[in-house]
């Protein structure tokens, strides 16, 4: 009978592997489904989605690839058979430090581009593609496909989950 979620979350195995490194993590799992067949068909059914040409036709070809992607735009993980239009929101363009107070009482003494000046005073980091900064339009101005980091195309047409 298969142990449920709840019951591992509370276990002792639980929370090892809550603590545990991702490198520590990958190598258990990878080890566990060279060993075992079920472990095996149960990853590959949760991490792998089969994707199809986007021309609809009979017969295309079939591809596996990894089901999880990290979107080189907006640095979000997601999943690629729900990935659509609307799914990655960012900027095109990088901010850039403009605003006047960044440089107010520190003379060029320092760095102002850091990830503490960008927390600090987000109103003073600019967008070139909208005009917008970090305080009022974060998430970004355009919205499209999340992108892979291996891809230059579109998505093509994904089919469902093996």
């Amino acid at each position: 009978m298969p142990i449920s979620e709840e019951t591992l979350q509370a276990s002792v195995l639980g929370r090892a592997i809550d603590e545990a490194s991702n490198e520590t993590v990958r190598a258990v799992l990878k080890s566990t489904c060279a060993k075992s067949d079920e472990a095996h068909k149960e990853a590959e059914s949760r991490l792998v989605a089969v994707i199809t040409d986007a021309k609809d036709e009979p017969g295309a070809a079939k591809t596996p690839v990894p089901r999880y992607a990290v979107c080189v735009n907006c640095e979000k993980e997601f999943d690629v058979t729900t990935n659509t239009k609307k799914s990655c929101r960012y900027h095109p363009r990088k901010c850039e430090p403009t605003g006047e107070e960044l440089w107010d009482d520190n003379y060029d003494e320092f760095e102002v581009d850091t990830e503490e000046m960008r927390q600090d005073f987000p109103h003073c980091f600019t967008f070139g593609c909208c005009d917008g900064n970090l305080e009022d339009n974060p998430e970004g101005c355009v919205n499209d496909f999340h992108e892979e980091p291996h891809s230059n195309e579109k998505p093509a047409k994904r089919a469902r989950a093996c």
